[in-house]
């Protein structure tokens, strides 16, 4: 089976693909294997455009804001206007070619089933908003700026553990690897620090200073030579050469991608009874958490959240001592990069079906009550933050007790 497709956008994209499947279980040599249900190899190579930017992006803006100015001593508000959208009419298409080898797989009258994909997507002419010097007037524009490359697997494996009249246990597995990185940025150097941008690396890199411990007490004399003291953030001196600056001593950290992702879906059914645990685990990434940087700390008089303070009773190398005079940025935001890896019970569902006899008075088909925790549980390095999101504390996971009733007629 073979699919061809050529796509041409009006605007002058052309996104060609073709796919091929074999149904190998058709052929001679497996179809008398009697455990095998299911095996098809799939292969695919296709060029997909986006244009994911609002409509004018690429014109310019004005926009509007409040100023105040002054007649006969009285201060007076007025609205005024601004360029609010840095214009670029050079910009163009991203486009991805995507290559995947997959296969599907079924055992067992399919009750074991699933399948594989590996793929490799290259990516040119990334669109991304960039930071841009301030002197410009704007902070951020939109531009083609560079080439990716991601590759990786996805497994999916669906089971029927038991399947018997009063009961039954499937679960669902899932399981993702991806490997990104940047291959060439649009003006030909190996690196953009102030969009955090490096060749070789993801485009989520964390770039900067690398804390390594508290100063403690009997360090005092090393700290001095640093401008510190003891209770204070230890930055690594990443040259050597006795100070601590943003130029030379920034390193990339880490990534927020991460190694893997797995997922785990199991549904039990006992007679009118239904339960589904669903678990979710991410593995290797590195977060940069408003809570444990600034939002520890005690800046002009804000209590902070309740961590594990540095104090000449409790040297601890975690968090440094309260100190509201203190507001070295960078070393701020050295406290803020921490292991994200998590793993969480996304959801857990049990439901009742009202039985047929009980409902036909009514005459609905079916009723079902049932009550859902979500975000309940959650195993992780942070203590104080939920790293499913992702860091900010704009937006904080909530955890959601749910209580429902399904009624069909």
């Amino acid at each position: 089976m073979v699919h061809l497709y050529w796509q041409k956008i009006i605007s002058g994209g052309v996104f060609p693909s073709v796919a091929l499947a074999w149904r190998m279980n058709e052929e001679n040599f497996l179809k008398n294997v009697e455990q095998l249900s299911n095996l098809k190899l799939r292969l695919s190579y296709g060029i997909s455009g986006n244009s994911a930017v609002s409509a004018y992006q690429t014109q310019g803006g004005l926009g509007k804001t409040m100023y105040a100015y002054l007649i006969n001593n009285t201060e007076n508000g007025a609205y005024g206007y601004y360029p609010a959208l840095t214009p670029n009419y050079n910009l163009g298409w991203e486009k991805t070619a995507t290559a995947n080898i997959g296969i599907d797989f079924g055992f067992f009258n399919n009750r074991i089933s699933g399948s594989l994909d590996i793929y490799q997507q290259k990516t040119s002419d990334l669109l991304m908003q960039k930071k841009v010097p301030s002197s410009t007037g704007y902070s951020l524009a939109w531009d083609n700026v560079g080439k990716t490359e991601n590759k990786g697997v996805e497994l999916v494996i669906n089971t029927q553990n038991f399947n018997q009249k009063d009961f039954s246990w499937n679960t669902d597995y899932t399981f993702t690897l991806n490997r990104e990185k940047i291959t060439e940025l649009a003006d030909g150097t190996d690196r953009d620090i102030s969009n955090g941008w490096f060749v070789g690396h993801s485009i989520k890199t964390h770039y900067g200073l690398e804390k390594i411990g508290i100063w403690q007490l009997d360090e005092a004399a090393e700290a001095a030579k640093y401008g510190e003291k003891p209770g204070r953030i230890k930055i690594k001196d990443q040259n050597k050469d006795g100070s601590i600056d943003n130029d030379n001593d920034r390193i990339i950290l880490g990534s927020e991608t991460p190694d893997f992702v797995m997922g785990l879906n199991n549904t039990f059914k006992y007679k009118n009874f239904d339960l589904r645990v669903f678990m979710y685990w991410r593995q290797g990434q590195m977060l940069h958490s408003e809570a444990n940087g600034y939002g520890s700390y005690r800046i002009q008089g804000d209590p902070g959240i309740k961590v594990n303070y540095w104090t000449p009773e409790n040297p601890t190398n975690e968090f440094p001592r309260p100190e509201k005079s203190y507001s070295d940025s960078s070393k701020l935001d050295a406290l803020g990069y921490v292991d994200g890896s998590y793993l969480k019970i996304k959801e857990i569902t049990l439901g009742y079906q009202l039985p047929k006899s009980w409902i036909g008075k009514i005459h609905a088909s079916n009723i079902r009550i049932y009550c859902s925790l979500k975000n309940f549980f959650t195993f992780s390095h942070l203590d104080n933050y939920d790293p499913e999101r992702g860091g900010s504390l704009s937006y904080p996971m909530t955890k959601q007790a749910v209580f429902g009733i399904n009624v069909d007629f």
